[in-house]
């Protein structure tokens, strides 16, 4: 038996309603749990993301990639070793001074889910598809090494095509028989595969299976 969390994750910004429900095993990191939300989202996992405590002034944020930290700290050291400072530098340093960036593999879920009960996930730094990431219920007697989705609504918006508007495009021509383009569209969206919840499972079970920590 596993301890483990159970999550609603919620498409923000989004003209109808997109959310997951899910479980995971709680013995794990932020890469693991951003491996899992690719899946149980439905994205593709092929661009950068990010969970931060807050959307506005984050205190934390956790990265995909390191060269995010490297570069946190790099600009960090830089404008400490100024020996002047406009005004918006002074403040530039006190909020990069706020600011705890760190690789997500290397921070461990117990160590902030259950101080931070909501977090925020941003998928694709360029559409800025924004998440809220809450934490329902601790189980303390899950019985499986992996996540599982148990609810969902809303199928995931397309990738890669101007973000939600691209999107609200998208369906509007989807929606207009008349539209110019309705039946290249049409004949397109035939190779989007629907929100299967089984097939989700299944895959979260291959690809995220956690191993106790130690």
């Amino acid at each position: 038996m596993f301890k483990a969390y159970q999550f609603q994750i919620k498409l923000l910004d989004s003209p109808t309603p997109v959310w997951r429900r899910f479980i995971i095993p709680a013995e794990t990191n932020f890469k693991r749990l951003h491996d899992a939300i690719q899946i149980v989202m439905w994205w593709d996992d092929s661009h950068l993301a990010k969970f931060e405590d807050d959307l506005r002034k984050p205190m934390l944020r956790f990265v995909l990639n390191p060269e995010e930290v490297y570069e946190h700290k790099s600009r960090l050291a830089h404008l400490k070793e100024q020996s002047k400072l406009s005004d918006f530098e002074k403040g530039l340093l006190e909020r990069f001074k706020q600011v705890t960036v760190r690789d997500m593999k290397n921070v461990k879920l117990p160590n902030v889910i259950e101080s931070h009960q909501t977090l925020y996930y941003t998928y694709d730094y360029g559409e800025e598809w924004q998440h809220q990431l809450t934490l329902e219920q601790v189980v303390d007697n899950y019985p499986y090494p992996y996540p599982m989705v148990t609810e969902w609504e809303g199928e995931t918006p397309f990738e890669d095509v101007g973000g939600m508007a691209g999107n609200q495009m998208i369906q509007d021509i989807l929606n207009d028989p008349a539209h110019p383009q309705h039946e290249e569209y049409v004949e397109a969206s035939k190779d989007v595969q629907p929100y299967q919840v089984n097939k989700i499972n299944f895959l979260l079970q291959e690809y995220v299976t956690v191993k106790r920590m130690k």
